[in-house]
């Protein structure tokens, strides 16, 4: 029973981690074609004016999607010295706390973000082009729980046997 959920969970995540990399690939591109658009209106003096606030947010969500990215493959932003310093059970200790710790910010984030949202939609307003502001923050609560996530499957070990 426990490795078939196992094994749905590794499967999960994979699916997960395709979606993630297929997201961060089309926004990437997407805002890349979107800042060559912005540049050719500009020479021609003219341009919709929904377009620079539209790549604001695209950046907000590129950014936001690279950092989950980055969670899911342990290239976070670290500071690992104490824990190569310690000895190895000290130092997988250290790891596992820091995972928890992370898992523990980002659950809370994602909550706070949650919170946020539900406001915003509450106010009814608009960034641009009669978009409402909670469409542009959905993506927050969505990134910090599923960097909790991520942070919490480091904590459990990888089928080899070594550290998630």
């Amino acid at each position: 029973m426990i490795d078939g959920l196992g094994d749905f969970a590794r499967k999960l995540s994979r699916v997960v981690a395709q979606i993630e990399n297929a997201l961060l690939a089309g926004l990437g591109l997407g805002l890349l074609i979107a800042a060559a658009a912005q540049l050719l209106f500009r020479m021609w003096g003219a341009g919709p004016v929904w377009l620079d606030p539209l790549m604001r947010s695209a950046t907000l969500w590129l950014a936001l999607i690279g950092a989950l990215v980055a969670t899911r493959e342990g290239r976070q932003l670290h500071i690992d010295v104490l824990a190569q310093r310690l000895p190895q059970r000290l130092g997988q200790l250290a790891r596992v706390l820091v995972a928890a710790f992370t898992a523990a910010v980002c659950a809370l984030l994602a909550q706070a973000s949650w919170t946020l949202l539900l406001l915003e939609r509450e106010g009814g307003g608009t960034a641009f082009s009669g978009v409402p502001n909670w469409w542009l923050l959905a993506i927050l609560p969505l990134v910090f729980a599923l960097m909790a996530l991520h942070a919490l499957g480091r904590l459990a070990p990888a089928p080899d046997g070594q550290p998630g």
